[in-house]
Order: structure tokens, then C-alpha cells, then sequence
């Protein structure tokens, strides 16, 4: 049975997405990690009076951001790096574009 244009565009989508995930993703969620988790880091030195103090922040507050980050750099970092080697094999089909980088590569932006 022959494979439907469906399937194909499917395919061809998680292949790009991998690429972009691994690609432009997983580099700057590893540095975004660096910089709010470390110590001294954001994470300890951003309060809430001083995201108020912006208008751009209005509304928002330290705990939504910490929510945010927490999902950014301890569930989806961690899920990218554990499932690297699938990724890897989907984002190497992708047409065009930059070679896939390796596992190594990547994680010496840590």
C-alpha cells in the first residue's frame, strides 16, 4: 500500500520540527538554564517589585515565571536530551538546511 501525501506531509513536518528542536531549541534552552539556575543566577535575584517597575511585566508574577522556567529547563531540557538519539534520526531526514548536530556538541553549551 502506498504511503498517502498525509502521511508524508506528517512525516516530513516531524522531521523539520526534530531539526529545529535540536538544531535552535536545545542550545538555548541549555544556556537559558545557565543563567537563571545557577547560583547568583535570575532566578535568585529577580523579585517581583522590580518585574513591576516594567509595563511590559504588567500583570505578571515572579511565580508564573518561575513556572514557566521550571517547564523550560526541568521538563522540556531534560526530555530533549533523554530522547536525543530519536530525535536525532528524524532530524537527519529533514530536507535542506544545517547538519544535525550530535549529542556532544550540544552539550557543551552546558
Amino acid at each position: 500500500m502506498a504511503m498517502t501525501t498525509l502521511e508524508y506531509d506528517t512525516l516530513q513536518a516531524a522531521f523539520a520540527v526534530c531539526k529545529i528542536l535540536l538544531i535552535d531549541l536545545n542550545p538555548r534552552l541549555n544556556e537559558l538554564q545557565q543563567i537563571y539556575d545557577s547560583v547568583g543566577g535570575v532566578k535568585e535575584t529577580l523579585t517581583q517589585v522590580e518585574m513591576d517597575e516594567i509595563a511590559a511585566l504588567s500583570g505578571l508574577t515572579k511565580q508564573q515565571v518561575d513556572d514557566g522556567l521550571y517547564t523550560l529547563t526541568a521538563v522540556i531540557l531534560p526530555a530533549l536530551t533523554q530522547n536525543y538519539p530519536a530525535l536525532s534520526q528524524l532530524a537527519a531526514r529533514a530536507r535542506g538546511g544545517a547538519p544535525t548536530p550530535t549529542l556532544s556538541s550540544t552539550m557543551m553549551m552546558r
